[in-house]
């Protein structure tokens, strides 16, 4: 029970941090040009970045799809789409997106193969964001050149060396490339990035000149906000972020914050509401969630009862052993 509040308590402080990030950052900007930003937009220009945000979601889908099939034969493809949107929903509840593994639960059948798809899925996509940044960061920072190119080396032996883990056989439903399946899952996620990049410079070059070199290193650092387990989806750092950069190249505070917010609720808000359609329809398959953490926690208790036992026993022992001597 205690850890069950810890860990409602830790998501309330991180939604509220994420929250507060955004409210503070809305309240320094200019609120008549933010207003201004949304409301000259155009019909046309809202339906081209609706549609890039389909395309995108439309590759992650792929994406999504590919892994599972490269690691497991027990789903049925009717349940990918379901598994896909439920996906974004979990997505915001955890920091770091973590939670995102319950998706897993809406495709019925064995899940090792599943928990690898996600595992690997998760992999590409922090080593990519990594790599970008590391190649991005001297630009803003040349003093830290020397230490980013060490890691950029550690982060390609540590990619080349992850196939060879052993641990990959245990959730191995069949037989795999993994470099094969590595390359394409990089490729698709460098279509979104590519993608979440144009949209950028669409929305911004309609308040203010910007070119595609600046608009792709500032959305490096928005793609991988992410990571940063200090509040919901990155929620109120990729704002702090987008003015941070974005002003430096002319584009007003407002303007990136509204930007951001826009792509935001377009990429990950949108999807994680058909997200809550798919989920509540099918709780059923929750119930595998629930036998699970059971089952876990039938584990721990019996593990920490027969620890308890262990230790008893050897005072005991000690005990028939000193008065044996004495």
């Amino acid at each position: 029970m205690k850890q069950i509040l810890k860990r409602k308590l830790i998501y309330f402080v991180k939604v509220t941090l994420g929250l507060t990030l955004v409210t503070w950052i809305l309240f320094l900007v200019d609120h008549e040009i933010f207003l201004e930003y949304f409301a000259q937009l155009t019909f046309g220009t809202i339906l081209l970045i609706g549609f890039l945000s389909l395309l995108s979601l439309y590759i992650q889908y792929l994406r999504w799809k590919y892994l599972l099939n490269c690691n497991s034969d027990h789903f049925a493809k009717e349940d990918v789409i379901p598994s896909f949107l439920a996906g974004f929903t979990f997505r915001l509840m955890l920091p770091g997106g973590h939670a995102e593994i319950s998706k897993i639960f809406l495709l019925p059948g064995k899940k090792k193969g599943k928990v690898a798809a996600f595992g690997l899925e998760k992999l590409v996509l922090t080593f990519i964001k990594l790599f970008l940044i590391l190649i991005v960061l001297p630009l803003t920072f040349p003093q830290l050149t020397p230490y980013c190119v060490a890691l950029l080396i550690v982060l390609m032996i540590t990619i080349l060396l992850i196939p060879k883990l052993r641990i990959l056989k245990r959730f191995q439903e069949k037989e795999t490339n993994y470099y094969t399946m590595l390359s394409f899952t990089l490729v698709f996620s460098l279509i979104t990035f590519a993608l979440m990049a144009g949209q950028y410079y669409i929305l911004l070059n309609k308040v203010n000149a910007i070119s595609l070199w600046p608009t792709a290193h500032t959305s490096i650092y928005l793609w991988g906000s992410g990571m940063i387990p200090i509040s919901i989806s990155g929620l109120g750092v990729r704002e702090g972020l987008a003015v941070f950069f974005f002003n430096s190249y002319g584009i007003n505070a407002a303007q990136a914050v509204a930007t951001s917010l826009f792509l935001f609720a377009l990429g990950s808000i949108i999807p994680a509401l058909a997200g809550v359609y798919f989920i509540s329809k099918k709780k059923e398959h929750f119930k595998e969630l629930k036998d699970v953490v059971s089952s876990t926690r039938d584990l721990i208790k019996a593990s920490r009862f027969r620890k308890q036992i262990m230790v008893s026993t050897h005072k005991i022992s000690d005990q028939i052993a000193t008065n044996h001597t004495d």
